[in-house]
């Protein structure tokens, strides 16, 4: 087997691992579930630090949840279309938050005061799977008061802290949940009266509390599972 497909075969293995046990798993159990001799994991990784680093970068790597969205059909639904992506950003998450929990990582991806050996330097780009996000709302552009592309963002911003276990004190929505804020808000109203909504949009827009907003922003970070 070449050297890549064989790395990407012991990592494979090793994710649930050391979603389970951290940086307590062996590599004989590692070498186990993936039915080569323990040898062999260091033909293709030096120690089992880096076997633990890729899986990070594995867990982390936003594509496969990129390729979840592609496999929406995007004439379904709204409904249909927001609850298959809903499931597969939360598939996503539930992994990032557990072996950033197993790992110790006390913040984002890319934080520069996380302590623990394994905390990855960058965040993962994003970018591509908001854009594909975005393409399957098109469709639906008639039923959004949003542009396709600020929906995407904001199914993110709503799903990620729906679903995050220090955000919501441990009551995390479900996926019926989330797709029922998404679609229908809190409100019954359709919308909402400028003159009712006069406070500034954010914290972050009040003067002087940019500093504050930020503070407040890492601490919420700070919870050992979050991450997105």
């Amino acid at each position: 087997m070449p050297p890549e497909k064989r790395r990407a075969a012991i990592v494979a293995a090793a994710v649930p691992l050391v979603c389970d046990h951290g940086a307590a798993v062996t590599t004989r159990e590692i070498a186990e579930a993936a039915g080569i001799a323990e040898g062999t994991i260091f033909r293709v990784f030096p120690d089992k630090d880096a076997v633990i680093e890729a899986v990070v970068t594995c867990v982390l790597d936003p594509a496969p949840y990129t390729a979840e969205l592609r496999r929406i059909d995007p004439f379904g639904s709204l409904e249909d279309v927001l609850t298959q992506a809903v499931d597969a950003m939360r598939r996503r998450l539930e992994s990032v938050w557990q072996i950033m929990w197993m790992l110790r990582m006390s913040g984002p991806p890319g934080n520069s005061e996380d302590t623990s050996r394994f905390a990855p330097s960058s965040r993962p780009d994003m970018t591509e799977a908001t854009q594909t996000m975005a393409a399957l709302l098109e469709p639906h552009g008639d039923q959004l008061r949003l542009e396709p592309t600020e929906a995407a963002r904001m199914f993110r911003l709503v799903t990620f802290s729906s679903a995050h276990p220090a955000i919501t004190d441990g009551q995390t929505l479900s996926t019926r949940q989330i797709v029922d804020l998404l679609m229908h808000g809190i409100s019954g109203q359709k919308t909402v009266s400028p003159a009712k909504h006069s406070a500034p949009d954010s914290i972050a827009d009040q003067p002087g509390t940019a500093d504050s907003a930020d503070r407040a922003d890492r601490s919420v970070h700070a919870q050992p599972v979050g991450a997105e």
